[in-house]
């Protein structure tokens, strides 16, 4: 039986100073099949910048540029995204997950 996929999702708006720690703590998981959607929400920082570098070394990440529109409309952009995927969860880029 194969491991359902999950899409986890990350608006991304403002959180420069944290969105690399957000994205390892998700990367380091022992569940490894998963889709992680960053959205970068028209942040002003370099979160996006930073997203875009990560995407680069993991075929996992996928990284979503939008004008900024809000993290209701951010969620819903990673969620259309996200229909490969059997299961979807939200985490804030400020925040990392054990």
């Amino acid at each position: 039986m194969s491991k359902k996929r999950i899409g986890v999702i990350v608006p991304v708006y403002k959180v420069g100073k944290y969105i690399a720690e957000c994205i390892e703590s998700i990367q380091a998981q022992t569940y490894t099949n998963f889709r992680l959607i960053l959205v970068d929400d028209g942040t002003p920082d370099n979160a996006g910048r930073i997203c875009d570098e990560y995407a680069k070394n993991d075929s996992r990440i996928t990284v979503i540029h939008q004008e900024n529109a809000g993290v209701t409309r951010a969620r819903a952009r990673g969620v259309e995204e996200a229909r490969d995927c059997e299961f979807i969860t939200f985490i804030d880029g400020d925040d990392t997950i054990q």
